[in-house]
């Protein structure tokens, strides 16, 4: 069962993709945040990270909690390295639509410069009110 559980989550991964970035939302992010961002008990509702998106601190670490995850109140959220630098983006954007946020899509290059520095989620700080 261990080594097909791997398995199941790139098939179900895949079929994602095909469905586009609110398929991958849905896989990835709804499961446990909620369709609408709302959260899913016990895991947090993501309206407090709204600010987020319109400043340089906060967008570098939203970068770094899809990537590395993060350890919170609620648990572990695991980062998503595998993904592509495209598909974040297009996540972050979504959330960003999702919560009306203000400040400037993200970009794939955004992501690509968060990559290769090897963090742990306890080493992923949110910062501090925008």
């Amino acid at each position: 069962m261990k080594k097909l559980l791997p398995l199941l989550l790139l098939v179900g991964l895949g079929a994602a993709l095909a469905q586009g970035t609110e398929g991958l939302w849905t896989k990835t992010c709804a499961v446990c945040h909620g369709e609408k961002a709302q959260g899913v008990r016990p895991y947090p509702g993501l309206q407090g990270v709204g600010p987020f998106f319109a400043t340089p601190e906060g967008r570098r670490y939203l970068v770094l909690v899809v990537l590395y995850g993060k350890k919170g109140e609620a648990g572990l959220m695991p980062g998503f390295a595998q993904l592509k630098d495209e598909e974040l983006a297009a996540l972050l954007n979504h959330l960003k639509a999702l919560l009306q946020a203000k400040g400037d899509p993200f970009t794939p290059e955004e992501i690509r410069k968060g990559r290769g520095l090897n963090l742990t989620p306890d080493a992923v700080k949110r910062p501090g009110k925008p």
